[in-house]
C-alpha cells in the first residue's frame, strides 16, 4: 500500500473524518469547559494541543476506514454513497460555513461570556444542527428514568460518542441538501462557471 497516496487529503475522507473528529473534539471541548471557573477564559495551550491530536487521530482513523472500504466502487454503484464519498464543491463550501459558524460559537463560549439574547437567537439553529445528539440524549434520559438507575459512565460516553458521530453525518447531509437547494436557485449561467 502506498501510504503517501493513502494519507493525502481527498474528498472521500470528508465524511469519515467528520464522523470521528466531531466526537473527539467534543470531548476536548467538554474537558475545557468543565475545568473552567465561571466567567473566566478556559482555552489553554494544552486543550489546543489535545484538539490537534484529536484531529490528527481522526484523520488517521478516516484513512484506515477508507483503506478497508472501497469508496470509489461504492460511489459508482450507489447514489447515496456517491453523495457521501464524492461531495461537490458547493457541499464542501456549505459544510465549511456550518463548521466555521459552529466553531466560532464554541470557541467564543470558552473565551468570553456569550450574551443570553444571542443564545436564544442561535438555539433553533443549534437544535437543527445537533438533532441526532438531542434525540439520543432525550432517549438516554427516558431509558434512565424507566430503569430507575443511571447507566455506567462508559455506556453514557459511548452513547454520546455515537450520537455525535451521527450528528456529524446529519450535518453533512444538511450541507448536501443545502448545497442542492442553492444549486437549484442559481441561474444556469452562474452555475456553469
Amino acid at each position: 500500500m502506498n501510504w503517501y497516496a493513502a494519507l493525502r487529503p481527498r474528498r472521500s475522507l470528508v465524511l469519515p473524518l467528520l464522523a470521528v473528529a466531531v466526537p473527539a473534539l467534543y470531548f476536548v471541548y467538554r474537558d475545557a469547559a468543565m475545568g473552567c471557573p465561571s466567567a473566566r477564559p478556559c482555552l489553554g495551550a494544552a486543550h489546543a494541543g489535545y484538539a490537534l491530536v484529536g484531529l490528527a487521530g481522526a484523520y488517521l482513523a478516516a484513512v484506515v476506514v477508507l483503506a478497508f472500504a472501497d469508496a470509489s466502487a461504492l460511489a459508482s454503484h450507489h447514489p447515496y454513497a456517491r453523495l457521501a464519498f464524492r461531495p461537490t464543491d458547493r457541499t464542501l463550501a456549505v459544510l465549511g460555513v456550518f463548521g466555521a459558524a459552529t466553531a466560532t460559537y464554541l470557541l467564543a463560549t470558552l473565551v468570553a461570556t456569550v450574551p443570553g439574547w444571542l443564545d436564544l437567537v442561535l438555539a433553533p439553529f443549534g437544535l437543527v444542527l445537533a438533532l441526532p445528539f438531542a434525540v439520543s440524549y432525550a432517549g438516554m434520559v427516558v431509558v434512565t428514568d424507566a430503569l430507575l438507575s443511571e447507566p455506567p459512565t462508559r455506556v453514557q460516553t459511548v452513547v454520546v460518542a455515537v450520537s455525535l458521530a451521527l450528528t456529524a453525518v446529519w450535518v453533512f447531509a444538511l450541507a448536501t441538501g443545502t448545497a442542492g437547494l442553492l444549486g437549484s436557485w442559481l441561474p444556469a449561467s452562474a452555475e456553469s462557471r
